[in-house]
């Protein structure tokens, strides 16, 4: 497979079947659509990066028809090499429709408010892609998306892509203006950034050292202007058997209530009761689902807690104490006890050595 854009952090890329995730055909007819607008068609594309052209063709929903995730970083870069057009990823998730998604796409569009959206488009990603997941994170002034890799580093193109999804859902649920009040990247910035200007209409901070997307936390309290009570029971019915197909029982209950975990966390502690309540599931019924994948309640949020403090220490904008503040500590040193815990080291001397490296 070509590879002219590598993942970030240097690493090959090229590995065979599923090992970087699988992508959802619809998904991947977002980069198939913007080939075609370039006069490449869809056939040649899949070709190109030895997908059966027959997939195209594949009977049933197109959430169950999965390609490499490989395939899909290469089918990027050879489109970039073929057109000569750096920006590749960006135009074409700037071209998002909801089709691209599929019936989930239409689950987050009726929802009631811009967080229903994202929390939706949480618990059905999986049916878009596994190649990474999303996280909203919550404080009483600010939220932030974050998009982090599930098996491996990712392109460049691939993480403007996904960015832009975001961008172009947003207009849909509110409106035609700017959501993000920054973006951040991972990738270093490339020769010319009019277009994330113009995309974004906000900062876009590269080497970031992650996929984020900052926004006005009373955004999330917006009602959708395409809410649909009715057409959101008849999506999420086909999403929830779709994903019962996709993900083994108990994995979703895990994805959701680390999704509901993470942006409650500053409120302090937070019983099961309460993730229970959200997921609509009986207590017993949550403890059952984790204890299939292996993992107790308080582990799991032990988990995230560690997944977020390592997100946090990366930032040298955000100090000790406010770590521990949103990490749902009451004190300083209860975080630095349980980062020791994890780690074997503080937290200071943990962001200390990640500065040197």
């Amino acid at each position: 497979m070509p590879r002219a854009n590598q993942p970030d952090g240097g690493a090959s890329g090229t590995q065979a079947g599923t090992a970087l995730g699988t992508v959802s055909l619809a998904y991947l007819r977002a980069v198939l659509d913007h080939g075609a607008r370039q006069g490449i068609a869809p056939a040649e594309q899949m070709r190109a990066v030895g997908v059966p052209p027959e997939l195209l063709h594949a009977t049933g929903a197109q959430t169950a028809t999965r390609i490499p995730g490989a395939a899909y970083l290469a089918l990027l870069d050879w489109l970039e090499q073929v057109t000569g057009d750096p920006h590749v990823g960006l135009r074409a998730g700037a071209a998002f429709a909801p089709r691209h998604y599929a019936e989930m796409g239409y689950v987050v569009l009726t929802t009631p408010t811009v967080r229903d959206a994202i929390l939706q488009g949480i618990r059905y990603e999986v049916l878009a892609n596994d190649i990474g997941g999303t996280r909203l994170i919550e404080t009483p002034q600010a939220a932030c998306m974050t998009w982090e890799a599930r098996h491996g580093p990712l392109t460049r193109h691939a993480h403007e892509l996904h960015m832009a999804t975001w961008v172009v859902f947003a207009r849909w649920l509110i409106g035609d203006q700017h959501v993000a009040t920054q973006v951040e990247f991972p990738h270093p910035a490339p020769a010319d950034t009019s277009l994330h200007a113009e995309v974004f209409g906000c900062p876009v901070v590269f080497n970031a050292g992650r996929h984020a997307m900052h926004i006005d936390r009373a955004l999330l309290d917006l009602p959708s202007l395409q809410a649909d009570a009715g057409m959101q029971a008849q999506m999420t019915r086909i999403a929830d058997t779709q994903l019962q197909q996709i993900v083994p029982a108990g994995a979703d209950a895990l994805a959701q209530a680390r999704a509901y975990i993470s942006g409650r966390l500053q409120q302090g502690e937070l019983p099961i009761a309460d993730v229970a309540t959200h997921l609509s599931l009986p207590v017993r019924t949550l403890q059952r689902r984790l204890q299939a994948q292996g993992i107790s309640y308080s582990q799991l949020v032990d988990n995230v807690r560690r997944a977020l403090a390592e997100q946090y220490l990366a930032d040298p904008g955000i100090s000790l104490a406010q770590c521990a503040m949103r990490l749902g500590y009451s004190e300083q040193s209860a975080f630095t006890h349980a980062f020791k815990r994890w780690t074997g080291e503080t937290p200071h001397g943990w962001r200390r050595k990640g500065r040197a490296a």
